[in-house]
């Protein structure tokens, strides 16, 4: 269409399909209406596109959701399946768990059953096999006691005579003597005007003389054995020994009795030796008596008066030495009786057999010694000591004779003052007569915990006297 354009009008040119047929409209209609039906046109066409790309969109995506759904329904299909078969499975496997732990419960109860009646059983033999034992060890110790009285009767018949007796004594006595002592024992029987037995501890000499009668020691053999004794001068003593029976006049309420020649050395007698439940243990309790005269010196006594006071002094030892005998028989009973705490016990038990023979040892000497050693006594047991500072109230209270000297050498030294403090390595600079290792060895035995504590450099309450910090500025 060729037409005169106005200026307000714009020639547009279209291009259609050849079978297109060109509405009326568009070929007579004014150029507004054709304007607005392209307009329109076009706007349907838009739309219409829009709404076909719409619906085919719509039209995938439900394809797609529904072959998603199917493939989903599949898969939770066949997980279905595998969750059934591993249910199953587990069934199973709880049945077979079942099965094997009704199994072990019951052999477990079998052998228990099993283990129970075995150690019944063997229990049963032990307590047979303990029961002939003990039959077999009661016919044994009565066969052996039935021997031993055999023998015993055997041996009294052979040693029928003093003499064969007496060497019988001598040789029981050597060998006690031997276990009993650090000594050197020699029979001496056959040299005239002489006892049965020397005895050699360390340097000093003791004679024995041993009785093994069935009938007491008379006056006349206690007399002899004196004059014995008064033919050596180089002994330090005598002891009578009655092995089977007493001794006339020296048996005043006990076993053991003691006097002293005119020249202070000691005659000891013992009566029924063999009658002690241990013999052996029995002379060890005598040697804080033989420590204390081999610590003495020997005293030679002529005037009445001093042989009245020895003859008191006797009496008082022959006190000790039964009290001592049967304290510490006392505590080995304790000792015996307790098998199940034998080491504590035998412990405790040495502490109370050294701590009673040094009190022993510590009285020996004021009853043997003069006026010197009563006196050092008394000061020391009448000597109090703090009991914030020490372990026990009395200086004699400490039994061994360098401790005493320390704690004397410490009280000259210091004063008890709350709060004070020495420190331990001036102790043992200035204590020089003591070594460190006594010293440190204190603690526990002299000096209460909370005053000298373990590890601790110092010793609380205590502090030095003026003197002396000026004896050693």
């Amino acid at each position: 269409m060729a037409t005169k354009v106005s200026p307000k009008l714009r020639t547009v040119h279209i291009t259609v399909p050849k079978e297109f047929d060109i509405p009326p409209m568009y070929m007579m209609a004014e150029p507004e209406a054709i304007a607005l039906a392209l307009t329109l046109g076009a706007e349907a066409i838009t739309h219409i596109e829009r709404r076909a790309n719409d619906i085919n969109q719509n039209e995938t995506h439900g394809e797609a959701v529904k072959s998603v759904t199917q493939e989903f329904e599949r898969q939770a299909q066949a997980t279905a399946m595998k969750l059934k078969r591993a249910e199953e499975a587990a069934r199973s496997a709880n049945m077979r768990v079942e099965a094997m732990e009704a199994d072990a419960a019951s052999l477990r109860s079998q052998i228990q059953r099993e283990v129970a009646q075995t150690f019944e059983a063997i229990l049963k033999t032990k307590d047979q096999q303990l029961k002939y034992s003990q039959e077999a060890l009661d016919k044994a110790m009565e066969s052996v006691g039935r021997r031993v009285e055999s023998l015993q009767n055997s041996m009294t018949k052979t040693f029928a005579s003093s003499k064969e007796k007496g060497t019988l004594g001598e040789v029981i006595m050597e060998s006690h003597l031997k276990k009993a002592y650090d000594c050197n024992v020699h029979v001496v029987s056959k040299e005239p005007q002489t006892a049965d037995i020397r005895m050699t501890r360390g340097t000093t000499n003791y004679l024995w003389e041993v009785k093994n009668y069935t009938r007491m020691v008379t006056t006349d053999e206690i007399e002899k054995f004196r004059r014995d004794l008064r033919l050596h001068p180089d002994v330090c003593g005598g002891i009578l020994v009655s092995l089977r029976q007493g001794i006339v006049g020296k048996s005043r309420g006990g076993d053991i009795d003691v006097e002293f020649l005119e020249d202070g050395r000691f005659l000891l007698y013992i009566s029924n030796f063999m009658a002690q439940d241990d013999p052996i243990f029995y002379l060890q309790t005598l040697r804080p008596f033989f420590d204390t005269v081999e610590a003495s010196a020997k005293p030679v006594k002529d005037d009445a008066a001093a042989v009245r006071a020895m003859e008191m002094k006797a009496t008082l030892i022959t006190n000790l030495l039964r009290s001592h005998a049967t304290s510490v028989t006392k505590h080995k009973n304790a000792l015996v009786g307790h098998k199940k705490r034998t080491d504590t016990m035998f412990a405790e038990f040495q502490g109370y057999v050294l701590e009673a023979e040094a009190q022993l040892q510590t009285i020996l000497r004021v009853a043997i010694g003069g006026d010197e050693a009563a006196a050092t006594h008394e000061a020391e047991a009448t000597t109090a000591l703090s009991t914030t500072i020490f372990r026990r109230p009395y200086l004699a209270e400490y039994s061994d004779d360098r401790t005493r000297e320390f704690i004397k050498w410490l009280l000259s030294m210091v004063d008890v003052q709350e709060g004070a403090q020495l420190e331990i390595k001036e102790i043992v600079e200035k204590a020089t007569q003591f070594s460190e290792k006594f010293v440190r060895g204190l603690r526990e035995d002299v000096f209460e915990e909370a005053v000298w504590q373990k590890g601790s450099r110092f010793i609380t309450g205590l502090r030095w006297k003026s003197e002396a910090q000026q004896l050693f500025s």
